[in-house]
């Protein structure tokens, strides 16, 4: 960003609840999702939720994808796959991977998170069919901080409450953000031939390790279902060059989940 100073995460000042998860029981599953721009089908979004094991305690191992479509890989070409592996009681987390592509550049990232509040991270960029440049990171944080998968499961397994924000420390590999939750109302809305009663939430993003701050979302929503189950059925928001939504398709149960939702991310630029 052009006249923005970088500052390192560890010199990030600030200070969010330590919020209690409440209801852990998420479906384990595949959900689908549909991206459009303009309205206009562009892409497609998965999220895996499974369970996988850690020296004998029980995980959750979460996967999300975005891809293009063909048709506008043409002009665009975008592989995204993030991969959270975090406590399945108290929500927190231990790893995060990430890998993306968009049409000839790639960007890897690995985040380790230690009990005492070590944070370590290897991010590697550059172009396909070449090693790339790699960054380490390493500091420590005397606030609760998740990866953006691990927020979104701990904001989704509290009680709401539209008189009151939820805010999370998020760091994603390069920045750290806060990010808050803010309930606009209650409404019925029809998602993949389905009627469900939902809660409107309007995400707000505060990037917190360069002098401007985060300026290329300007306005977003979130529909997430208002039963137990907290599940995400829409998302609309307004970027710099237009209007994204992405609105779920389907949810296919899983009945392996004690597997987990994959093998840990390969760190070979070239995949997809």
């Amino acid at each position: 960003m052009v006249g923005a100073d970088y500052i390192p995460p560890s010199r990030v000042t600030v200070k969010t609840e330590a919020y209690k998860p409440q209801d852990t029981n998420f479906p384990r599953g595949l959900y689908e999702y549909q991206i459009a721009w303009q309205g206009v089908p562009v892409g497609s979004a998965s999220i895996h939720i499974g369970t996988t094991y850690r020296a004998g305690k029980k995980m959750l191992d979460v996967e999300a994808t975005a891809r293009s479509t063909k048709v506008v890989g043409v002009f665009y070409e975008l592989h995204h796959r993030s991969q959270s592996v975090f406590s399945a009681q108290d929500l927190k987390p231990v790893e995060f991977f990430s890998q993306q592509t968009e049409n000839s550049r790639f960007t890897n990232i690995e985040v380790s998170f230690s009990p005492d509040g070590l944070i370590r991270a290897k991010v590697v960029k550059g172009k396909l069919n070449s090693a790339g440049k790699s960054e380490e990171v390493v500091f420590k944080s005397d606030n609760a901080t998740f990866d953006p998968i691990t927020a979104t499961f701990l904001a989704r397994s509290l009680p709401i409450n539209p008189a009151e924000d939820l805010s999370f420390d998020i760091f994603n590999g390069q920045h750290r953000y806060l990010i808050s939750f803010h309930v606009v109302g209650r409404e019925k809305i029809n998602v993949a031939g389905k009627d469900y009663d939902a809660f409107k939430v309007e995400p707000r993003v505060r990037k917190l390790t360069d002098t401007q701050g985060e300026k290329r979302l300007r306005k977003a929503y979130l529909w997430v279902s208002a039963d137990g189950s907290r599940e995400v059925l829409k998302l609309e928001s307004e970027v710099f060059f237009g209007s994204v939504s992405a609105k779920l398709v389907r949810f296919v149960p899983d009945t392996s989940s004690e597997i987990g939702a994959g093998a840990r991310l390969e760190r070979s630029p070239q995949n997809r």
